[in-house]
C-alpha cells in the first residue's frame, strides 16, 4: 500500500497495513522503491514526520484526519489504540500511608 499526503496527494512511502497500529512511528513507512532512502528518518516521531514534497504532516491538520491515512487504496482507517484492561469491580482502597503518632503528655513518675 502507498501512503499519500492528504494535502498535496504526493506518493510518500510504502507501508504494510498490518503494521499501521497506533501509536504510529515513522519507522513503519518504507521507501517507495528498493534502493531509495526511507521517506522519514526512523528516529523521528510520527508527529514530526513531514511530506517530502509540501513539508506538511502527511495526515493533514484537521482533527477528523487523525484517525486515518490517505493511500493509493483510498482512505485507510487506523485501528483504535488498545485500551488497558478494565479496572476490577472491587478495587482495593488507596493506602493512606503511615499514621502519625500523637505526642503523649509528659508525665513524671512520683
Amino acid at each position: 500500500m502507498i501512503l499519500r499526503c492528504r494535502l498535496c496527494h504526493a506518493p510518500i512511502a510504502a507501508c504494510d497495513p498490518a503494521r499501521l497500529i497506533p501509536p504510529l512511528t515513522s519507522a513503519v513507512f518504507e521507501p517507495l522503491e528498493p534502493g531509495f532512502p526511507p521517506p522519514f528518518p526512523p528516529d523521528v516521531p510520527w508527529e514530526a514526520a513531514r511530506c517530502p514534497q509540501c513539508r506538511h504532516h502527511p495526515q493533514g491538520y484537521a482533527p477528523d484526519g487523525a484517525k486515518s491515512l490517505e493511500t493509493d487504496q483510498g482512505t485507510w482507517p487506523l485501528p483504535e489504540p488498545e485500551q488497558p484492561d478494565a479496572a476490577s469491580p472491587d478495587p482495593k482502597p488507596a493506602n493512606p500511608g503511615p499514621i502519625p503518632k500523637r505526642d503523649k503528655p509528659n508525665r513524671r513518675s512520683r
